[in-house]
């Protein structure tokens, strides 16, 4: 019976052992396994990070504010672009305007010198009436009705202040008009709108004092 029992006792220890042999491994596999996990959960510190410098990075790297950025930019020089074509079509319209002016005034200026000696011409006529000087006349109705059509006017009447813009003073001369107004006109003037064609040739009336307004 004793020895039955030691083996018995020995048995037990040897089970005893091998439980705590084996919950000894078990606890250390157990810690090995937590540990990482542990880590992983954060347990390492976290260095803080600043909100603003996240959000300036991010604005430097984001793709959709430099397009943006860009159409702007783009929007900006094509308004100018536009404004400096409407301009140049502007200057444009008005330089040929100024040329088609021009033109028509080269045109015209020779025929004035015709018209005159057609008027002249007419003036000598009404002292011999008849066709002759019916013709001579109707030639200086349609001289003067074509040349308003084109948009010439005749100038120079007296009694108008003297400008020398529009007149040329040949001398003075006694009228029934004020010092320094046109006391007769020699020949008329012609303009083409605001362009002079040819002054109008004219005398003027003295001061009381006996000097000149035009010289």
């Amino acid at each position: 019976m004793p020895r039955i029992r030691r083996l018995q006792r020995l048995r037990h220890g040897l089970w005893l052992g091998v439980i705590l042999f084996n919950g000894t491994h078990l606890g250390r596999a157990v810690m090995k396994w937590k540990e990482p996990r542990d880590a992983d959960d954060g347990s390492q510190d976290v260095a803080p990070t600043d909100p603003e410098s996240n959000a300036s990075a991010t604005t430097e790297t984001d793709p959709f504010v430099e397009l943006e950025t860009k159409v702007i930019e783009l929007e900006d020089k094509l308004l100018r672009a536009r404004a400096d074509y409407d301009n140049l079509q502007k200057r444009q319209v008005r330089e040929a305007e100024l040329e088609r002016e021009r033109a028509k005034a080269r045109i015209i200026e020779p025929f004035l010198q015709v018209f005159e000696f057609a008027q002249m011409a007419a003036t000598e006529a009404e002292k011999q009436p008849g066709a002759l000087a019916e013709g001579v006349k109707m030639l200086v109705r349609e001289f003067e009705r074509h040349l308003h059509d084109l948009g010439v006017r005749a100038f120079g009447g007296v009694g108008d202040s003297f400008d020398p813009s529009l007149h040329e003073a040949t001398g003075e001369a006694d009228g029934d008009v004020e010092p320094g107004q046109v006391s007769s006109v020699l020949r008329p003037g012609y303009r083409l709108g605001e362009r002079v064609l040819r002054y109008a040739k004219v005398t003027t009336q003295p001061d009381a004092s006996g000097s000149t307004d035009a010289e």
